[in-house]
């Protein structure tokens, strides 16, 4: 059998022949090919057996609904390569923009910020990499802290990323010039339609905030302005439909909203707001 013949293969097992960039993915991982090793090589017979055994097993996991990030235990993100494992969220491209955000807000100041719920450390690294921040990774599920110590270490950021455990606020920390939060946003009404893979696989608590999916959202802004220095950053991703609930909570903690970006489906996904 050749490698195209392979490929092709395995994307008839799917509806469509869908997932060509994932069948590719866990191909090259399973081989230990680069993309561009694979392309040379793809019309020549596959004589590694152990490697299409790995790639057996796991071409049926990817059938099983299993996220290919699982499966390959590492997701790109803004660029960088992150472990993750099914202890965390798989990071998303709708949460690049609450970064992107942070780092235009941030610029090059010497700042100390707040990643409350870090999971696999994205959103921290990311940002200790691309400016002069100080970053808390704060994150209370033990399992993703062993995941985001693996990522500071693996971009050697131990001195610039603390992880700590601890639910929403560390205690004895602060002020912070900016807090950053991708906390649990979904309803239970939102779980149970959510798609059965995601429910399956994904880690309960990092989705799911309570009856009406906005709780976290709202301990976080009414806390925030005790941690924050003045005129600090608050930045959330936001679930569908939860703008206006999010502009009360701001409201009545005394927070200002300044921007609301939408994502790339048009909707409203990052809200940003300032400590007057």
């Amino acid at each position: 059998m050749l490698y195209s013949q392979l490929f092709a293969s395995a994307l008839r097992s799917f509806p469509g022949g869908e997932l060509p960039t994932a069948v590719e993915a866990l191909i090259e991982n399973s081989f230990a090919l680069s993309r561009t090793r694979f392309w040379i090589v793809r019309d020549q017979p596959v004589r590694d057996a152990a490697g299409l055994r790995r790639f057996r097993l796991r071409l049926r996991r990817l059938l099983a609904g299993e996220p290919l990030a699982y499966i390959l235990k590492e997701k790109e993100f803004y660029g960088e390569t992150f472990c993750v494992s099914p202890a965390v969220l798989v990071p998303r491209p709708e949460t690049e923009l609450l970064v992107e955000k942070a780092l235009g807000l941030l610029g090059r100041e010497e700042a100390r910020v707040l990643d409350i719920g870090s999971g696999s450390g994205a959103i921290a690294v990311v940002l200790a990499l691309r400016s002069r921040a100080a970053v808390t990774a704060l994150e209370r599920s033990r399992p993703a802290r062993a995941v985001l110590r693996r990522n500071v270490a693996r971009f050697g950021l131990q001195e610039r990323v603390r992880v700590l455990a601890g639910d929403l606020f560390p205690r004895g920390n602060g002020p912070f010039r900016m807090i950053v939060a991708n906390p649990p946003y979904l309803s239970r009404r939102d779980w149970r339609q959510a798609p059965p893979t995601l429910r399956r696989y994904e880690p309960r608590e990092a989705l799911l905030a309570g009856p009406r999916g906005t709780e976290v959202l709202a301990r976080i802004i009414a806390g925030a302005p005790a941690r924050l220095a003045p005129r600090g950053w608050l930045l959330l991703e936001i679930g569908h439909g939860q703008h206006r609930a999010v502009q009360g909570f701001l409201k009545r903690a005394g927070l200002k909203e300044i921007d609301c970006v939408k994502d790339y489906a048009g909707i409203e996904r990052v809200v940003v707001a300032q400590k007057d």
